[in-house]
């Protein structure tokens, strides 16, 4: 390599000639001599030799004839655990020089995080350099030449790049830190969490730690896959947290704590392995984690938690950042210039985006707590009308109880006054009243408790497969006696192929209801009419139960489903005013619908029932 002909930057990699010593014992005088036919070429600027256990030996002559100033070798991956430099000292031998970031740093030649040996390029003529290099991780290299003002100025852009980079971390870390003191949310102290590993682990890869915090331990920089167990546990809690997991999402939430079990497990395996397995272990627990969050913001967020989009954007780049810097330290792939650099746009993505994440989660979580609110005044003003209702419905029964109560003890009285005095036939009318008085409170209680029962509990009846038109047949037959005493002529029309979802036993108290009121309201030689209508894209079915009876008002109508409403004088009316209101309960309850419509008094009424589809109803029907 003519450094006359260079400019300020040299990459050596594919001036380099490499050799492998597998066991790692192999002098300088055995390399020189009794090897130095083994030597390959290499066909990279960079060199890229994956997790071995060899030790590697490179070679590069260089000729400073004609040069002005000084020059450099400059290895720029940082965490080489061994590397040595034998430089020729003018005398034809090899001076030493060792460095790397298992040996303190004062011992390096130059005060810098990379590895940078001053060349002697005073002497005109071909210098032969020799490398060695060995570690328990990743064996990648950049080996390059810069001139004295080529290193400055490569010095001060990398400084300058590294510096916006840690300073946005820390940044955010003190800004994350403050907003959890005074929001007291845990989420921003488990994204306080991860940035500290976040940083940990760049400042310990990328030999600040060891320049700047622990040169003359460099023990911890072994340690460097801690950072890998405190980012996936803050992840994990922050998401958690972050996706509402526990309140939404539960079976994620449990796959999460899961995940965590595993991951404590692979910790405590961790400590007993020796490298380079711990770093394999260190690699495959980041990417699993990367790869599960990154797979569940995308579920979470496909399931309509709209919060998860932009910690899907954040993690999907990641991703991508950490798999390629996984792949280059693996030898998967070819080790560049920007590898080194990866993690940092990642995790400067990350924090990024999670912070943006963190603000419209806010936002949605605003949001959200509005529209909870709206609701729940909502719910309120629905339960102050309910309420009211029932105040009104307390009044209208209690008033009701008073009025039923006080006709009964005065046909008592009557028959005590009458009783004292009359005898045969009259005392059987006057005893025959006090009986029908006793059949009234009786069915006043009874009915009510009936009533109240309905609209009190808390589950729908179960429902099934029911034909309306046998129900209704069945009714008939029981009540055949009457409706021939009645002289009113009864119809069922109902489709024999009519199925409806509905429970039986109360569809068939409904429809005697509706058929009782159609009787006791029509004139002898009128007629009821029962029919069914089906509406089959709808997915209900109407049953109208007509009559030719005395019909109803517009205001009657308002007011017929409405508890302890009697048409008429209660004094002559046999009904309680509740057969119509019990059977809108037990219809609405099975989603259904119950009304009636009247053209106007003497012009008869109908009461519809509309109920749902059974899934056998046919077409035809």
């Amino acid at each position: 390599m003519a450094l006359a002909d260079a400019k300020e930057k040299v990459l050596l990699g594919e001036y380099m000639q490499i050799l492998e010593d597998p066991e790692g014992d192999w002098t300088l005088d055995q390399v020189r001599d009794q090897f130095a036919s083994r030597f390959r070429n290499s066909e990279s600027s960079t060199l890229n030799f994956g997790f071995t256990r060899s030790t590697f030996w490179l070679r590069i002559a260089v000729d400073s004839t004609g040069v002005d100033g000084s020059w450099f070798l400059v290895e720029r991956h940082p965490i080489l655990d061994e590397l040595t430099l034998y430089a020729p000292d003018g005398e034809g031998n090899y001076r030493a020089l060792e460095v790397g970031d298992t040996r303190n740093f004062d011992q390096r030649p130059m005060k810098h995080r990379a590895f940078v040996f001053g060349l002697e390029t005073d002497d005109p003529g071909v210098k032969e350099y020799y490398l060695k290099v060995r570690g328990k991780g990743a064996l990648n290299m950049m080996p390059a030449l810069y001139s004295a003002k080529g290193l400055v100025e490569f010095t001060y852009l990398e400084q300058l790049m590294q510096g916006l980079f840690y300073g946005s971390l820390v940044i955010m870390l003190v800004y994350n830190l403050l907003l959890y003191l005074s929001l007291r949310d845990n989420v921003h102290l488990h994204f306080v969490m991860f940035l500290g590993g976040i940083i940990f682990f760049n400042i310990n890869v990328s030999g600040f730690g060891l320049q700047y915090l622990w040169p003359e331990t460099p023990k911890i920089n072994e340690y460097f896959w801690l950072s890998t167990y405190v980012i996936t546990l803050a992840l994990a809690l922050y998401s958690r947290q972050f996706l509402q997991l526990a309140q939404r999402f539960p079976r994620y939430d449990r796959l999460i704590k899961h995940y965590l079990m595993m991951v404590g497990g692979a910790f405590v395996l961790q400590w007993l392995m020796e490298p380079p397995w711990t770093y394999h272990l260190s690699t495959v627990i980041a990417l699993m984690t990367i790869v599960l969050f990154s797979w569940l913001g995308w579920m979470v967020w496909r399931q309509g938690f709209r919060v998860a989009r932009l910690y899907v954007l954040a993690w999907s780049v990641f991703l991508l950042t950490i798999f390629l810097f996984a792949m280059g330290n693996l030898g998967l792939m070819p080790y560049s210039v920007f590898v080194p650099y990866l993690p940092h746009f990642g995790a400067l993505w990350v924090v990024v985006m999670l912070s943006l994440a963190l603000g419209d989660r806010i936002r949605f979580l605003e949001t959200e707590r509005k529209q909870l609110a709206l609701e729940a005044q909502q719910n309120l003003e629905r339960h102050l009308a309910d309420i009211e209702q029932m105040n009104r419905d307390k009044s209208m029964f209690l008033q009701y109880i008073s009025h039923e109560l006080n006709t009964p003890i005065n046909w008592i009285g009557a028959a005590d006054s009458l009783g004292q005095d009359a005898q045969g036939d009259q005392d059987v009318d006057v005893w025959a009243m006090v009986r029908k008085g006793q059949r009234r409170l009786t069915g006043i209680v009874s009915t009510s408790l009936r009533y109240f029962d309905l609209s009190d509990r808390n589950q729908p009846p179960p429902v099934g497969n029911c034909q309306p038109m046998w129900v209704l047949d069945g009714i008939l037959r029981e009540q055949a006696g009457r409706i021939e005493q009645s002289g009113i002529a009864v119809r069922n029309r109902v489709s024999p192929n009519l199925r409806v979802n509905a429970s039986e036993g109360e569809l068939q108290e409904v429809l005697s209801i509706g058929l009782d009121n159609a009787l006791r309201f029509s004139a002898e030689g009128g007629s009821v009419d029962i029919s069914s209508e089906v509406d089959v894209p709808g997915g209900y079915a109407e049953i109208r139960i007509r009559d030719e009876g005395k019909g109803a008002t517009a205001e009657q109508l308002e007011h017929i489903l409405e508890p302890f409403f009697v048409m008429g004088s209660r004094h002559h009316e046999e009904g309680f005013g509740l057969s119509l209101a019990m059977a809108r309960v037990m219809i609405e309850q099975v989603d259904g619908q119950l009304w009636a419509q009247s053209p106007g008094p003497g012009q008869g009424f109908t009461l519809h029932i509309r109920l749902p589809l059974s899934d056998m109803q046919a077409p035809r029907a």
